[in-house]
């Protein structure tokens, strides 16, 4: 793994004109199709909701900062080209929307009353806004089937407009987020090596004997020197054979042991995306019994590569991916999800089959984390290991450059 230098100036410098416009366009135009007269993101959220992260199940923030890099942010983007009516609490304004409205009143404002003006200013008085949020999407917001908006704000904004039809466009801005532009592809990589470079941290500092916290605030400060923004690790920490507890904090009182196993997931967010790698670490010598396995992970982990073909739809993929193990006498699940603003692509976990995006197709310029499960024949050992990888003509390219398997530290 080459060593990763902190850069001069660590400050995000933001996206060009041309990615917002391409955002933009690549929303309107799903909107076209879909029959909406605008695209409306709410932001309703309360207090706590404010402190939540990106990929928050809760709320639309995501979506608001995809359009306008604003943290929190509104939107009504009008199909015909007119440019998007935007309120936000930010005191700062910023290079894509520098014209506002303002929440006022600070955080805890009711953001109800401005969202419902920009509607009105924006002409929607009988027009059909389709609501980014109001359900679960195939490739956004799949953490959450019900929804994310606020169903008191959104009752009252269709009480200021009764004459408008509103209707879930969810799909409508998710799957603009799904493909991405060169430049987000570019911050993904970026990302990605800020990843690698916790890891290599978490690697340099875990021993029999040291204190897990201390491991953990290592693999933060490396991340954050970097220049990501703030993202929790999550180690997953236990005897090799179990049971194995998965933390999202500090973990206090935790002494490490040989023979320990250290699997994790180190996020980096750098242009507002998230990059994620997975390196299973193990305090000891790796046992006889799990190299079948990580080798049959390995197979297949370079056979859904080679899948990852534009064009490929996601049922077929989790069928090759699922089937390939019993071919083998063991066990291979899928697991992916999206990487970007949260969640920009598709959920496939051991529980979550994907039945509901059985039909979408791989794109050219989707990225997603892509760390499938080996599993022996009985069950008892279960190894994932991935990244990020990004979808080209010739297949899946990984954006790490990690050797694959589990890191033996002894």
């Amino acid at each position: 793994m080459e060593a990763l230098e902190a850069p001069a100036d660590v400050t995000w410098q933001g996206y060009s004109h041309v990615e917002r416009d391409r955002r933009w366009q690549a929303v309107r135009d799903n909107a076209a199709r879909a029959g909406f007269d605008c695209v409306f993101v709410p932001l309703c959220v309360d207090g706590q909701n404010l402190n939540l992260s990106l990929e928050s199940s809760r709320g639309t923030r995501s979506d608001g900062r995809y359009l306008t890099q604003y943290e929190n942010a509104a939107v009504v983007l009008p199909t015909d080209g007119r440019p998007p009516l935007v309120v936000t609490d930010s005191p700062t304004r910023n290079a894509w929307v520098p014209e506002v409205r303002s929440v006022g009143g600070g955080r805890w404002a009711s953001w109800i009353e401005p969202m419902a003006e920009a509607l009105l200013e924006a002409g929607m008085e009988r027009a059909r806004i389709g609501v980014s949020g109001l359900k679960g999407g195939k490739v956004t917001h799949t953490r959450a089937p019900d929804g994310v908006v606020s169903h008191t704000a959104y009752v009252e904004i269709q009480r200021r407009l009764p004459n408008a039809t509103f209707e879930d466009a969810t799909d409508v801005v998710g799957f603009a987020r799904y493909v991405k532009g060169d430049e987000e592809i570019a911050c993904l990589r970026r990302g990605a090596a800020i990843a690698e470079a916790g890891i290599a941290e978490l690697i340099d500092a875990a021993r029999p004997g040291a204190d897990l916290a201390v491991v953990y605030g290592r693999i933060v400060g490396r991340i954050l020197e970097l220049g990501s923004e703030y993202y929790p690790p999550a180690l997953v920490h236990g005897p090799i054979d179990g049971p194995l507890t998965r933390l999202e904090a500090p973990p206090l009182r935790r002494r490490l042991q040989p023979m320990d196993l250290i699997n994790n997931e180190i996020d980096a967010v750098w242009g507002g995306l998230v990059a994620q790698e997975d390196q299973p670490v193990l305090l000891g010598a790796i046992p006889e019994a799990w190299k079948p396995v990580i080798a049959l992970h390995r197979e297949v982990f370079e056979a859904g590569l080679a899948r990852m073909t534009p064009g490929t739809v996601f049922g077929e993929f989790v069928d090759f991916v699922n089937g390939f193990g019993a071919q083998r006498g063991m066990q291979t699940d899928t697991l992916m999800h999206g990487r970007g603003y949260g969640n920009d692509g598709p959920l496939l976990t051991p529980r979550d089959r994907g039945e509901r995006i059985r039909d979408v197709r791989m794109e050219a310029g989707n990225v997603w984390v892509w760390k499938p499960f080996a599993i022996s024949a009985d069950g008892r050992i279960r190894f994932s290991w991935g990244g990020d990888v990004l979808v080209t003509e010739r297949g899946g390219e990984p954006l790490f450059r990690r050797p694959h398997g589990m890191v033996s530290v002894v």
